[in-house]
């Protein structure tokens, strides 16, 4: 159930955010090299706005494609080079000795590669990257944390690590970050992380033999303050923090109570909004022609 509801999250995401993409790109080859594109909305409002002298309305038109695609780029750069900051950071404070000694405790799950262990006073546990991917550990974290706690929180993050959460984080919260105007991709993030926790955790439970590992870890982060604030490296880059204040206590309950329905909340005004939207930017595509 878990698994279906995260790929309808990621598909309608991802799909919003295709279709957005997909008539933008038509509407600028048409206007850059002037290639008739047939039923593209966007080319079809620019031809009647044309017709009915609205000059003003084509350039609006013109700054949002433009304006998309720039805040796009920025936005790719800056994670980009914060991603490049936070590998040359883990570097910096890798515990080698500490990182081949745990990854050999996990050699059927092979990260000699991807497990990484920190010298950092501060509990860390979080998935990292998007195709470079790695599991990151701090010595604070496995200093305070019992051994069957460790275990959950370790294959609470191989569970991300495995099925490149990051990257798929990263894709939707893109989304969000520049088509503000389709406010039902908030609720879809939103609601995605806290789908993807829960199957993490389901996951370290079933590989542990018990909640108790999961659960503790989770009591010991909150008490902490590790589920309130993310490390200062690790802020703004593509992670998938163990302790994601966005969904842990939805978390807590699972655990308390595996049985009890946990529903997904959505805003009825953003469903409303961004129904008005996006029939406005496709209704009209499927009966128009340029």
């Amino acid at each position: 159930m878990w698994s279906s509801r995260s790929l309808a999250l990621f598909s309608v995401g991802m799909g919003i955010m295709a279709a957005i993409f997909t008539q933008m790109g038509l509407y600028s080859v048409h206007m850059i090299w002037n290639v008739p594109i047939t039923f593209n909305l966007l080319t079809w409002c620019t031809h009647w706005m044309k017709e009915l002298g609205l000059w003003s309305l084509i350039h609006l038109l013109n700054v949002l494609v433009l304006s998309t695609f720039l805040l796009m780029l920025l936005y790719i750069i800056k994670h980009a080079v914060r991603t490049m900051n936070v590998h040359k950071y883990i570097r910096w404070l890798k515990d080698d000795n500490a990182s081949k000694k745990l990854a050999s405790r996990y050699k059927h799950l092979h990260l000699e590669q991807q497990l990484i262990v920190i010298s950092a006073a501060e509990p860390v546990a979080l998935a990292f990257g998007m195709f470079r991917r790695r599991i990151v550990l701090s010595t604070g974290l496995m200093d305070m944390l019992d051994e069957h706690e460790l275990n959950a929180v370790l294959y609470h993050e191989y569970y991300h690590l495995r099925h490149y959460d990051p990257l798929k984080t990263f894709l939707l919260t893109l989304s969000v970050s520049i088509l503000g105007y389709v406010p039902i991709l908030k609720n879809i993030l939103a609601n995605y992380k806290m789908v993807r926790e829960i199957l993490a955790d389901n996951y370290a439970i079933k590989q542990s033999g018990s909640a108790l590992g999961i659960g503790g870890a989770l009591i010991k982060l909150i008490k902490s303050g590790a589920a309130r604030r993310n490390h200062r490296m690790f802020t703004g880059a593509v992670v998938s923090p163990f302790a994601a204040d966005v969904s842990i206590n939805d978390r807590i309950s699972r655990i308390l109570e595996p049985d009890k329905e946990l529903l997904l909340p959505y805003s009825k005004w953003n469903i409303a909004i961004s129904f008005i939207v996006m029939t406005a930017l496709f209704l009209l595509f499927n009966y128009a022609h340029y």
